[in-house]
């Protein structure tokens, strides 16, 4: 690989130009790797794979061969007779039922397409005793290739950071080397789903992924041949920012002893149905209490919701939201400081990105002990991120221990968290074979765009909100976002429920999709019929099929963060579609960005984007609780606290839409950079991210297929498989196979060679490859909307909980190791699909994947 070079900010290479159809689609100047240190290897012993492989290939010339061979033995019964007749109608009976025949003699001579019946049936007994035979010495070698794998340093060092257990079991395994116990046996499930979602993982959240800043230009690395510098690479190890803040300014101003001039929420405060639950601090002890949720302690907690304000401020705001004199607002706030459900505010700025040097700084005078704490762990951090694995465990249970006596000094006591970011140096990218493929991506964009679900929310939060204040009417936005959220999401429900319900703009866009989606599934379900392994359009097509997106849906200028994979010499995988505007990138702009080349670019291109409609551009820069959403700030306007007491939502009858203005009365356009996802952000910022913002596009054409289809479905429903969806050369779907009753079944007694050979003989009647992922399909998950049934309404946390548990999972169907644990993977997830792994793992290779942006630029309004 070529070396990293940092690239000018003067003359930026273009991007690939858009196909002609994008409708002002662009693919925008961001490009970001994404890259898994972590090699990948196939487990199956080549011998194993070999007679895997005649296996099915045996298995799918019998099941091609039997119709023909019975249909010849048929007319050879009718002149056959005796012993011969008898022999023939064996034959036909053990073709027909796909059973061995036995060794014969049959007579002479056999039809061809019986002899070749026979021959292949050879072929499959000659392959299932390989198996058989084999299956101890190939389980065994595999169990050794595991071990080695696990191995791995990369993969070793984030699981010393998040899954120590884990890699507990990885050194007891290893240290058996293959010569597996009992228990190691036991745990080989747990291992094989740890170490196959770290082969495959993308997700830059720890060091499973490597992330770098990326440019056009000619003479860079082809986009499908990166390969991971490990000696470019590098470590930063930091705490939590909102837990590193909560827990030092407890130590700082403990809530018991202090009389704040800057009041935030309790960051321990939960809210729980009409009640809340706090953390409560007195002489050294900390306890749980609750209360009661009501009017006067909503109307508290909803002002501070979106950071702290001075008791004058609060005092006014409340006043004026309950209608009382300042004085009572001042003895209300008195009494939830006396219970802190209010405490001081941090001293310190939560998304300084040197919180730690400051925090130990500000710990100097007064609380030396904390200081010293602070300072080792900030050492042990440096430590740990250059160290190699017991090192690394022993500086993280140094961190740990610190961590624990920092909690007794502090009032807001909290287990520090420790993150990693792994970064590899900006690096220039060609687009190669792949330009006519990135150039076809603006049409994805608009496509998905379609499908956005911010039009739904937009649409019904103008009639919530026009219902509740009048048309023309305002309000502030902190008093009723909440409300707001809570109607939009029940309408949401009985839209769902009753289609017909929805009504102007919704009903267009209900109509507009549907067409959309009927079209696909024609195309879809036409190609399976046919036998074909794709069902393609052009990407002037799929562009088209976006044509009936209502105008009034259409004003905006919406950008999207696709994630891309090569696929062969000239195509890309669209694996998600997240909001863009650098959203998938802002987070690494101070790390990985260190000359701000890319930040500088970004920036400008964000009020290209948002300064439309008279609208001002602002920033919102606060953690709001999670790291996630710890960056540089990127616009000159920044919003306050007290700019969001002072913000209103006001209906405009001209255009029938909300605009949100600041206090002064001027129209503003929120920008939410983090990487939180959006719906568990505060109210507040979701209202006002509808207003304009895109969403996460789930959207999910085979699915939609599937269930409209008029066959069985369920447990008792055939294997039914459905072809790749590909627009131009941008693959939409990969091939997927929804497993039916067929399916084999773990034997009982377990007989895994029995398994694997049934297996095998599934995956070859379906033309299923040996590298699949399993996944389960969004609405299945808790709280997600099953079509026709249930709200689209998020419990959060219970989604994200469900979505830990049913992370897409690897599997090399031709691996003994794999097919072993099977049973015990699938059980522990809801019924769901095979899907092809594209691209495969391939022996040494990383997995990677692009994150570049779409964008539709802004027009004259």
């Amino acid at each position: 690989m070529p070396t990293f070079a940092v690239p000018s900010p003067a003359e930026p290479a273009a991007p690939p130009h858009p196909s002609a159809s994008a409708g002002g689609w662009v693919l925008a100047d961001s490009v970001m790797l994404r890259i898994n240190p972590t090699p990948g290897r196939r487990l199956a012993a080549p011998e194993l794979r070999t007679a895997l492989s005649a296996l099915a290939e045996s298995e799918q010339r019998c099941a091609r061969l039997a119709d023909p061979a019975c249909d010849s033995l048929y007319k050879a019964i009718a002149h056959a007779e005796g012993a011969d007749r008898h022999r023939l109608l064996h034959l036909r009976r053990a073709v027909h039922n796909d059973r061995d025949p036995g060794p014969g003699p049959w007579p002479e001579p056999l039809p061809e397409p019986v002899t070749a019946w026979l021959d292949a049936d050879d072929r499959r007994r000659l392959a299932r005793t390989a198996v058989r035979t084999g299956h101890a010495a190939f389980l065994a070698h595999e169990r050794v290739a595991f071990a080695d794998v696990l191995g791995s340093e990369p993969f070793q060092l984030s699981l010393a950071l998040n899954s120590p257990q884990v890699l507990d079991a990885v050194q007891r395994y290893r240290k058996a080397a293959g010569r597996a116990s009992a228990r190691d046996r036991k745990s080989e499930r747990g291992l094989v789903q740890h170490w196959t979602r770290a082969v495959v993982r993308v997700s830059p959240l720890a060091r499973l992924t490597a992330v770098a800043f990326a440019e056009w230009a000619d003479d860079g690395t082809p986009l499908d041949q990166v390969r991971f510098a490990r000696r470019d690479a590098r470590s930063v190890l930091g705490l939590d920012q909102p837990q590193l803040s909560g827990l030092v300014n407890g130590i700082l101003q403990a809530p018991e002893h202090t009389s704040p001039t800057v009041l935030a929420r309790n960051p321990m405060l939960r809210v729980e149905g009409d009640r809340i639950r706090f953390h409560h601090h007195s002489d050294g002890q900390g306890r749980m209490l609750a209360a009661e949720l009501n009017r006067e302690l909503t109307v508290l907690l909803r002002l501070t919701e979106m950071g702290p304000l001075t008791p004058p401020e609060l005092a006014a705001a409340t006043a004026d939201r309950l209608g009382v004199p300042v004085e009572a607002a001042g003895t209300l706030i008195t009494a939830a400081v006396r219970a802190q459900i209010l405490i001081p505010a941090p001293l310190l700025d939560e998304q300084s990105t040197t919180l730690l040097a400051d925090a130990t700084a500000a710990l100097a005078t007064g609380h030396g002990r904390a200081a010293e704490l602070l300072d080792g762990i900030g050492a042990e951090l440096t430590r740990a991120a250059r160290a190699a694995v017991p090192e690394r465990v022993a500086a993280l249970s140094r961190i740990e221990r610190a961590g624990r006596e920092l909690n007794t000094l502090s009032a807001v006591p909290v287990r520090l968290r420790v993150n990693e970011d792994h970064l590899l140096p900006p690096t220039p990218v060609s687009p190669g074979g792949h330009a006519t493929a990135l150039g076809e991506l603006p049409a994805v964009g608009r496509f998905l765009h379609l499908f956005d679900r911010h039009h739904d929310v937009r649409a019904l939060l103008v009639r919530a909100f026009t219902d509740r204040f009048g048309t023309g009417g305002q309000a502030p936005l902190l008093d009723h976002a909440p409300e707001l959220v809570a109607e939009v999401r029940a309408r949401q429900q009985r839209v769902e429920t009753d289609p017909a319900a929805a009504e102007g703009v919704l009903a267009q866009l209900h109509r507009a999709r549907t067409r959309a989606e009927g079209a696909l599934t024609e195309l879809l379900e036409r190609s399976r019929a046919d036998g074909l392994a794709e069902a393609r359009l052009t990407a002037a097509e799929l562009a088209a099929l976006a044509d009936g997106l209502p105008e009034e849906c259409a004003g905006d200028s919406p950008s999207y963060g696709l994630l891309v994979q090569p696929a062969g010499a000239d195509r890309l995988v669209v694996n998600a579609c997240y909001p863009g505007s650098g959203q998938l990138t802002t987070r690494f702009l101070d790390t990985a960005d260190q000359d701000g080349v890319f930040r500088d670019r970004l920036r400008e291109r964000l009020h290209r984007l948002h300064s439309g409609r008279g609208e001002q551009p602002v920033e919102d820069h606060g953690l709001h609780g999670s790291n996630l959403n710890h960056r540089l700030p990127l616009l000159e306007r920044r919003l306050t606290p007290q700019d969001w007491v002072r913000a209103r939502l006001v209906h405009d009858p001209a255009t029938d839409r909300l605009v949100l203005l600041d206090g002064d009365g001027q129209p503003i356009r929120v920008l939410s950079l983090g990487m939180k996802w959006i719906d568990a952000q505060p109210a507040p910022l979701l209202v006002a991210a509808w207003l304009h913002g895109p969403s996460l596009v789930a959207f999910d054409p085979v699915e939609r297929a599937h269930r409209t289809a008029a066959r069985p479905l369920g447990d008792t429903a055939p294997t039914v498989r459905y072809p790749r969806l590909v627009a131009g050369d941008c693959i939409l779907q990969r091939r997927r196979w929804y497993p039916g009753e067929d399916l084999p079944a773990p034997t009982a007694p377990v007989d895994e060679v029995a398994d694997l050979l049934a297996l095998t003989a599934w995956r070859a009647r379906h033309e299923v490859p040996e590298q699949i992922v399993v996944k389960t399909p969004l609405w299945r998950l808790p709280g997600m909307a099953r079509p026709g049934e249930e709200s689209a309404a998020p419990r959060i946390e219970q989604i994200i909980a469900a979505r830990r548990r049913e992370k897409p999972q690897y599997l090399d169907l031709a691996s003994a190791l794999m097919v072993r644990v099977l049973p015990r993977l699938m059980e522990r997830r809801h019924r769901g699909y095979f899907e092809e792994a594209l691209p495969e793992v391939r022996n040494g290779a990383n997995a990677f994947e692009w994150a570049v942006e779409v964008d539709r630029e802004a027009t004259d309004r």
